[in-house]
């Protein structure tokens, strides 16, 4: 094993890790934690349910994300 060894082993390993990350498009790539705290904010804390008919007072059901039940609106 030598310097020059280990040199080229680091060189050529750099150069395969570049080729990868510039072929991989930005879908494929990992996510990090910011991008799920980041998807995380754009959830809202209320979603539409299309598949529950009005209430006796024709307001529309929503499900809360926060507290994990049906809310009429």
């Amino acid at each position: 094993m030598s310097l020059a060894g280990v040199g080229n082993a680091t060189t050529g390993a750099l150069i395969a890790e570049g080729i990868i990350s510039l072929f991989t498009s930005g879908g494929n790539k990992p996510a990090t934690k910011n991008d799920i705290v980041n998807l995380l904010n754009k959830m809202n804390r209320y979603h539409k349910i299309k598949n529950l008919p009005l209430n006796i007072y024709s307001q529309q059901p929503y499900f809360d994300l926060t507290i994990g039940t049906v809310v009429y609106f």
